[in-house]
């Protein structure tokens, strides 16, 4: 008998660790394996505790106000950005956003590189579908893209894989945070047997 596979539960928890900290962060919870769930729940506030302390300086008063959502929960796939902002009180907040990317049957975090084959120079592949995303979309960037990193900002949704860069990164701040959406059938020739992205390839 098909058993799908369902998505996780996710419940909103609050965290203020002092007058200036009001953050709102996911919980998964019900996983048959209890220490698969713990692992996952201290990667989530991993972050969260990361996040804030980016943005906290000796001596300076910040208020610090966060939140997440949820991209992809489907086929033991939990991809989550979680994002922070940091009032100084100057012009411009300062605004940060990281994602995870986790096989909820084990835990385990998945980097990007670990969702391609070995010798697939995805990062040049990848690159080039930017570039004429750029160039498409007419995005305002600081100076020539040179192209991502190793290890670049992503999340998952559905059967899209997102790269995205922070403020700053590469545009200017009125661009906001740069987002490039890239099918995954458009790479699906070097993905990784068994990676996150993989699975999600049959998502219809």
């Amino acid at each position: 008998m098909y058993m799908p596979i369902l998505p996780v539960s996710v419940k909103t928890m609050r965290y203020t660790g002092s007058p200036n900290i009001d953050f709102y962060y996911p919980v998964v919870f019900g996983l048959k394996d209890p220490a698969i769930e713990e692992k996952i729940n201290n990667q989530i506030t991993g972050l969260m505790y990361k996040l804030i302390g980016e943005l906290q300086h000796p001596g300076v008063t910040v208020n610090i106000t966060g939140s997440y959502e949820i991209k992809a929960n489907q086929r033991n796939v939990l991809s989550i950005s979680l994002s922070a902002m940091g009032d100084f009180g100057g012009a411009h907040p300062t605004t940060y956003i990281r994602a995870l990317n986790i096989d909820v049957a084990t835990g385990n975090l998945y980097t990007l590189h670990a969702q391609f084959e070995k010798n697939s120079d995805y990062v040049r592949r990848l690159s080039d579908i930017i570039k004429a995303q750029i160039k498409e979309r007419d995005i305002p960037i600081s100076g020539e893209f040179q192209g991502i990193k190793a290890e670049p900002d992503y999340y998952i949704a559905d059967n899209v894989l997102v790269i995205f860069f922070q403020l700053y990164e590469i545009a200017p701040y009125a661009a906001g945070f740069p987002y490039f959406p890239i099918p995954l059938y458009s790479i699906e020739d070097i993905l990784a047997e068994g990676s996150l992205l993989k699975r999600m390839t049959y998502i219809v």
